[in-house]
């Protein structure tokens, strides 16, 4: 298995469109692990990760170059790519389609674990939207509060 997803083929820009509240500037998508998520190049060639479960956005290379010696890195690739869980789901049997990421059952920040019964196979347009959502309208909520729900477009 693979420790990416090809994103030759994804409409970058509407995946990113539902993060236009956190990202707050342009960016490309330049990778994307198969937990959907994103590597991003912004206008100043900065290399930014866009984490899904988290909905945190982390400058991690101050360009391409940098972010391409920094991905060679083994303790990067496990971290970044989630290399150790990756390999638990592929010794699972668990496998993407195109278009597919794994995806958590229950979202951690809504106190999902981290754990392969928590992990589905799901398509990347949906999985991408629905975890920002969640996360916009957490954002502004203390730590600890509890949520009785969402609104999802």
């Amino acid at each position: 298995m693979h420790a990416n997803i090809p994103v030759e083929k994804l409409f970058s820009s509407e995946l990113l469109m539902d993060w236009n509240w956190l990202l707050k500037r342009p960016c490309t998508l330049i990778a994307m692990n198969n937990f959907g998520d994103m590597f991003l190049r912004d206008g100043k060639g900065e290399i930014l990760l866009l984490m899904l479960a988290s909905g945190s956005l982390t400058k991690i290379a101050d360009s391409q170059v940098e972010f391409q010696s920094l991905v060679a890195v083994k303790e990067n690739q496990r971290v970044w790519f989630s290399l150790d869980l990756l390999t638990e789901l592929e010794q699972a049997g668990m496998s993407l389609a195109p278009g597919q990421c794994f995806s958590f059952k229950k979202p951690l920040v809504l106190g999902g674990a981290c754990e392969m019964s928590n992990i589905e196979v799901a398509p990347i347009s949906v999985y991408v939207s629905l975890m920002s959502q969640i996360h916009q309208q957490l954002k502004d909520l203390p730590p600890g509060t509890p949520v009785a729900g969402f609104k999802i477009d």
